[in-house]
This record gives structure tokens, sequence and C-alpha cells, in this order.
């Protein structure tokens, strides 16, 4: 059923709970569509009447099963696009405060990647630099073919369309951001996933180019842009807010169920090089052994889970970076470049030097 009041204190609370308010303007998408959304909810614990709380919440499992049912129904209409549309900047609570008020994109962009979790559990965001661009990759945790693309979809253009709505037009302008044709120049959105059907129905609606049939679902930013204010800029309410982000995201932290999750998410906000052990249990409020042995419950270990890590990092950096070989092994952690050829050799199976000149991307059974 939807949750609220004090029963949002109940564990696993952020990570593998979404807020009810996201399917609730999901499903009146879906009617706005022309489509029946009573057959969304068919079967599973909570109305559209439950989801009109502020503070309801959903479990992913059933937020995937209404989403899987409103793209059979509403998907070729573009249904991505048209969410996006609807979910205002107050829908995201806090997480959407801190980024409306932030003095700068750069801090908008860095309070949605540490706190997206909170608000999609299996989605996580990771954030490199070339010469002159910001690159702002996502991430999923699980295997969900059917969602994922309409997820990474909706939530880019989520992202760019409040870019362009929030950023300060006059500072943007004056550091060479002017609109041209309505869209925001040098930023652009990449999807793996074909082009779809309905793309062209939207592409002059929305503020940047979209890409697909892309390696990778990633954000490209100039990096200039990222210093521009924001319209609505105000340090102290931003702090305010991230404050509040902060304490949710270090409760759901400490009482989700999946450890191992928990853990990868947070390393890959992290630069390097990656804490320890001892260092990450501390985050958690445990000790070194106890994180070790709820790893090992999970068939895994904290070393697996960052060498998982730094080869996913190491890789984007090869493949969307001028960085040399050794920037990288030392950006990664790595005092010794030795070290670093060693590890990236039993990842893929590769040298670094080979990967970058070409070739298909690692087998998965090669990877850590």
């Amino acid at each position: 059923m939807a949750i609220s009041g004090t029963e949002k204190e109940r564990q696993m609370l952020g990570l593998f709970l979404v807020p009810g308010a996201y399917l609730r303007v999901l499903a009146q998408t879906v009617q706005q569509l022309g489509h029946n959304d009573r057959q969304l909810y068919q079967g599973l614990n909570f109305s559209a009447e439950d989801l009109k709380a502020n503070d309801s919440r959903v479990f992913v499992t059933d937020a995937t099963v209404m989403t899987e049912r409103a793209l059979k129904l509403a998907g070729k209409d573009g249904l991505s696009f048209m969410l996006t549309r609807e979910l205002r900047v107050t829908i995201h609570g806090t997480l959407g405060f801190a980024a409306l008020t932030s003095p700068t994109l750069a801090g908008a962009l860095d309070s949605v990647r540490r706190y997206l979790q909170l608000r999609i559990p299996f989605l996580t965001m990771s954030q490199s630099e070339t010469d002159d661009q910001v690159l702002v990759k996502l991430c999923t945790e699980f295997d969900a073919p059917g969602v994922y693309p309409f997820l990474a979809e909706t939530v880019c253009a989520t992202l760019v369309m409040l870019t362009e709505q929030l950023l300060d037009r006059g500072d943007a302008e004056k550091s060479g951001f002017t609109m041209k044709d309505g869209k925001l120049p040098g930023v652009s959105v990449r999807l793996s996933a074909a082009e779809p059907a309905y793309y062209r129905q939207f592409a002059d609606q929305l503020p940047v180019k979209f890409e697909y049939d892309q390696p990778d679902e990633m954000l490209v930013f100039p990096k200039a842009l990222l210093d521009v204010p924001m319209r609505l800029a105000d340090a102290d309410a931003s702090r305010l807010a991230s404050d509040e982000c902060e304490f949710e995201l270090q409760k759901a932290l400490k009482e989700q169920g999946d450890i191992a999750m928990a853990v990868r998410n947070m390393l890959r906000l992290m630069p390097g090089p990656l804490p320890s052990l001892e260092a990450m249990a501390e985050r958690f409020c445990v000790s070194s052994r106890t994180l070790k042995r709820r790893l090992a419950d999970r068939e895994t270990s904290y070393r697996e889970i960052v060498e998982s890590v730094l080869k996913d990092r190491a890789i984007q950096l090869l493949r969307y970076t001028n960085q040399s070989v050794s920037e990288i092994a030392y950006e990664l952690g790595y005092a010794d470049l030795s070290n670093f050829s060693r590890a990236f050799k039993k990842w893929t199976g590769k040298s670094a030097s080979e990967f970058r000149e070409g070739g298909p991307d690692p087998a998965p059974e090669l990877g850590p």
C-alpha cells in the first residue's frame, strides 16, 4: 500500500521506496493522453486516493509494475516527454528546493547527483570532465530493460528543462549562452536506446538536442555553463535544503536492506582515492567487521565493489576524456601507473591504451 506518516520511518526508507507523487502525476499524464488510468492500479495495494498524500511512499516493485503498465498504454505517445512537462520542481521536495536555490548550475547538478537515489532508488549519477565539457552519466543498479529507457529519457528531459527554466537568463547570455533556435548551446542528451518515433513530435519543444543510439545515458554541459547563477539563487536556503536531504540520505543508508547497493551508490559519489573499509563503515554507523559481514551476506566484498566502481570510472574517463592514462590512474587514486595497468587488464582483458584505441567494450564476464 501507499505509506504515509510515521510508517515512512520503516526500514529501507528512501532506497526502496519512491514518492507517491511521481506515480500520481504519471497516472494523470496517462489519463491526459486519453487512456484509462484505472488499469494502472489493478492488483496493487494502493489507490489513486492513497497517492494524494504529499508524504505517500510506494515500494519500488509496485512502482515498476505501474510504470510498465503506463508504458504499454501511452509509451508510444511520448509519455516520457509529456510527464516531464508535468513534473514541477516543487514535486521533488527538498531535493527540488536545494537545486532551485543553488548559487550556480554546478551546485544544482551536485544536489541532484548526490540525492537522486532518494527519489529514484536504483538510479545514480556520476560526473567527469573533459577540457571544456562536464559529462553527467546516468547509471542503473537493476536490469529493467522495459523501464530503464523510459526513466533515463524522463530524468534527462526533466533536468534539461529545469536547467533552461531556472538559469539566470541574463547571466547566461553574458557568459555566451544565448538560446539559439530554442536550444541551449553546447548542451545535449545522449541515450542508448534507438530514437523513438515520437521524438520528432517533441524535438522542437525541448531546450536541447537528444542523441540516440549512444554508448551511455549522459548529459553533456559546457564547463563554463556550470558557473552561471540560478535565477532563484539563495545560498542559505539551498544549504538548509541540502542539510535536510543529507539527513534523509544518511538515515536511508543506515536503515536500508541492500547494503551492497548502498555502498556502491555512495562510492559513485566520491572522488578518488576511494575510502577504506573502515572509513566507509563509519559513514554507515557500523563497525568494519559488521559491514564486512553484511557484504558477505550479499556474496560480495568491499574490495569487489570498489573495483567495480573504479572500472566503470576508468572506462568512462578513457572513452570520454583526453586525459592521459597516467592522469586517469592518478585521478582514480593509484599512486603507481603499473598497478592501475594491471587492474584494468584484469577488469577488461585489454590494456588502457588498447581500450582507448577502439574495439568493442569488454565482455561482462571479464569484469570484476
